[in-house]
């Protein structure tokens, strides 16, 4: 009799999830988080959004800084190779890549971490490591390297851990450009 019918509720990441109603009461995965949630009886109200603590939301004018730093690196990177390209010589190109590439990964790396944050504020991981690792799990073994600063910084806070992976990157792009161009 209710074989076809399907229980949706708020999953404690926050994702909306269905489940078969006749399993109310028991557990499954959530397909968001791979965390192990219960299916909500009939009479128990789980349809809202689990609220996210005030401690997870950083202040707006950091995110702020992070749309900024990501526009701007986008709009830096545009003009160099979309309008610009053919007035720069290799040499230039090279010098002015850190000019558009440091916004943009501080600008990601922001948005990252505070979402990484954000799930280990609202009970969804218990550290950073692991909210990359669920991250990972959902994305692909790729994301890792995306990832790689979050599976080793222990901070609790997005502006350094974005600080750092800009360094990293930084350190891996002179590799890059000191292997590819050395005579630059």
């Amino acid at each position: 009799m209710n074989a076809g019918r399907q229980t949706e509720f708020h999953a404690s990441c926050g994702h909306l999830i269905s489940a078969p109603a006749d399993r109310a009461g028991q557990d499954v995965r959530c397909p968001h988080c791979h965390q192990v949630v219960r299916v909500p009886r009939p009479d128990v109200p789980y349809a809202s959004p689990v609220p996210v603590p005030t401690s997870a939301v950083e202040p707006v004018g950091l995110t702020a800084v992070y749309v900024i730093a990501l526009l701007g690196g986008l709009a830096a990177a545009g003009y160099v190779y979309l309008v610009a390209f053919d007035d720069f010589s290799e040499s230039e190109l090279v010098s002015v890549t850190p000019l558009w590439f440091f916004p943009i990964v501080l600008g990601l790396y922001g948005f990252v971490s505070q979402r990484l944050l954000r799930r280990m504020a609202t009970g969804g991981a218990r550290t950073l490591h692991e909210a990359a690792r669920m991250s990972i799990d959902v994305a692909g073994h790729w994301a890792a390297l995306v990832l790689f600063p979050f599976l080793v910084l222990r901070w609790r806070s997005s502006l350094l851990v974005s600080l750092a992976a800009a360094v990293f990157w930084a350190v891996l792009l002179w590799l890059f450009f000191a292997l590819v161009f050395p005579s630059l």
